[in-house]
C-alpha cells in the first residue's frame, strides 16, 4: 500500500472515529438531560473518550507516514509515542470503569470502558505496525 493511500485511510478512519465519539457525546448528554443514573452516563462517557483518542491516535499516525518521508527516524519516533500513550490511556480506562461500575451497580460503564479498551488497543496495533512499515521502508 502506497503511503498517501495510508494516509487518506487514517485521516478516513479518523473521521469516522470522530463521529462515533460525536454520537456517544449526544447519548451522554441524553442520559444526564433524561435522568437516566450515573451507570449510563459513564459508560457513555468511557466509550466517548475511547473513540476520541482514537481519531487522535489515528490522525498521529497519518502526520508519522507524512513526517518519515523525509525523516524516518523521526516518523518511528511519532508512532513510538502514539503506542505508548495509546497503553497508557488503557490502564485508567479499565479502572473507571470498574470503579463505576461498582459504584453504580450496573454493568453500563464497565461495557464502556471495554469499547473504550478496545478501541485503544486496536490504536496501540496499528501504531506498532506502523513503526514496523516505516522501519522497513526506511531501509530501502
Amino acid at each position: 500500500m502506497t503511503a498517501p493511500r495510508r494516509a487518506r485511510l487514517l485521516v478516513s478512519a479518523a473521521a469516522a472515529a470522530a463521529v462515533v465519539t460525536a454520537v456517544f457525546m449526544v447519548l451522554l448528554t441524553a442520559a444526564l438531560v433524561a435522568g437516566w443514573g450515573g451507570g449510563p452516563a459513564a459508560g457513555y462517557g468511557s466509550a466517548a473518550f475511547g473513540a476520541a483518542d482514537l481519531a487522535v491516535g489515528l490522525l498521529v499516525l497519518a502526520r508519522a507516514g507524512a513526517v518519515a518521508r523525509t525523516d524516518a527516524a523521526r516518523g518511528r519516533a511519532l508512532c513510538n509515542r502514539c503506542c505508548v500513550w495509546a497503553l497508557f490511556a488503557v490502564l485508567p480506562v479499565f479502572i473507571v470503569g470498574g470503579v463505576a461500575g461498582y459504584l453504580t451497580r450496573t454493568a453500563a460503564p464497565i461495557w464502556g470502558s471495554t469499547v473504550a479498551g478496545v478501541l485503544l488497543v486496536a490504536l496501540v496495533g496499528l501504531a506498532a505496525r506502523q513503526r514496523v512499515v516505516l522501519e522497513v521502508r526506511a531501509a530501502w
